[in-house]
């Protein structure tokens, strides 16, 4: 999502009008509110609104905004409500915000906030007697606009702090007559991927976590390995010992520290500095027999039980993967499914929603789902 709030963001501060469509709320197996569609004046889509039963229909809606520069609420039924056939996959209903972001619209530096680094908020009147499609832009020290009332603002300045931790999209509705309704978009600060070990593995890694929304670091005291030039995904790439340079880096509980390399002279070392981070996912690469004689060395050496299963290793779902590119999908989909509180098993052998609302996987659950 954040590439393509980007790519937005870009074509306004070139001065490129754009229609764009966000799906203000659904029905179950809909697009997800937050969805985002936009067309340029040459007809460039950029995003989508995945239901293919009304995806034409949404880019028809949302240039002709960009023709107009009406903004509306574009409502659409599939199956015995509505115009569209149902088919497999696609019947319920959604409600879409089209509107025009031209040259100098605060929609377009609301697109930029939200394409730049979190944790931010934006809020925009969907209906009641608010100014239509007003928008505020919320973060923890500040905020920018308004949606034309001071009690509203702060009502959902209060509701968008609760989200900041995770992010998210919600559809607020505040009681009146006629009830006031507005989307809140927030995005959590950045996540960081620290990367220990300048392997092949890192360099594949590093692409997708890039890929996957995270600032991706890595850590290699080899000048001939720790060069820019290997890793062009990377935010930065340190020349340094990691066990030393681990204690200086801020990391938290979105925080996921992977160690790559082998280096068994300061290995305890790195690995009771990764403990000693909040870290939400520590993943280690290596052999079972491997680990278990490190696991064995830290015990010795006082580490506790709790502090042991806090250790994803080995890294990665079982994907029986090779190639250092299959290895650091491996430990990417682990990463998705830790974040996103997923089993880690074929979609073919479940029942119920695809898509459905989880709780993150503790990093022991994490191991054990593989």
């Amino acid at each position: 999502m954040r590439d393509l709030l980007a790519s937005l963001c870009d074509l306004h501060r070139r001065g490129v009008p754009f229609g764009l469509a966000t799906v203000v709320s659904s029905t179950a197996g809909m697009p997800a509110p937050g969805d985002l569609l936009a067309v340029d004046p040459v007809g460039e889509v950029r995003g989508g609104i995945p239901a293919g039963c009304v995806e034409s229909a949404v880019l028809d809606a949302a240039a002709e905004a960009l023709r107009t520069g009406r903004p509306r609420l574009a409502r659409y039924a599939v199956g015995a409500d509505g115009p569209w056939p149902s088919r497999p996959g696609c019947t319920g209903s959604l409600s879409v915000l089209v509107r025009r972001v031209a040259p100098g619209d605060p929609a377009g530096r609301v697109l930029c906030a939200l394409a730049g680094a979190g944790p931010v908020g934006v809020a925009t009147v969907t209906g009641g007697p608010a100014p239509f499609a007003a928008q505020l832009v919320i973060r923890p020290d500040r905020r920018e606009g308004t949606l034309g009332d001071p009690v509203l603002d702060d009502w959902v300045a209060g509701q968008a702090a609760d989200l900041f931790g995770t992010g998210g999209t919600v559809l607020l509705r505040r009681a009146g007559r006629p009830p006031v309704r507005v989307l809140l978009q927030a995005v959590p600060a950045t996540p960081g991927m620290l990367l220990v070990g300048a392997t092949a593995v890192a360099a594949a890694l590093s692409r997708i976590g890039v890929d996957l929304g995270y600032r991706v670091t890595v850590c290699d005291p080899r000048p001939a390995f720790a060069s820019a030039g290997r890793f062009p995904a990377a935010h930065e790439v340190h020349r340094a010992w990691p066990h030393r340079w681990l204690p200086t880096v801020g990391v938290d509980t979105s925080t996921v520290l992977c160690l790559l390399g082998h280096d068994p002279r300061h290995e305890l070392a790195l690995l009771r500095a990764a403990l000693d981070t909040p870290a939400g996912y520590i993943g280690v690469l290596g052999s079972r027999a491997a680990h278990a004689a490190r696991v064995d060395r830290l015990r010795a050496e006082g580490v506790s039980e709790a502090q042991l299963n806090r250790l994803a290793a080995p890294a990665g779902l079982d994907l029986n993967g090779r190639t250092p590119v299959e290895i650091a999908l491996a430990i990417a989909a682990e990463l998705v499914a830790f974040r996103r509180g997923g089993s880690g098993r074929p979609l073919t052998g479940l029942t119920g929603p695809i898509h459905r609302t989880g709780l993150p996987a503790t990093p022991r659950r994490a191991v054990e789902a593989r």
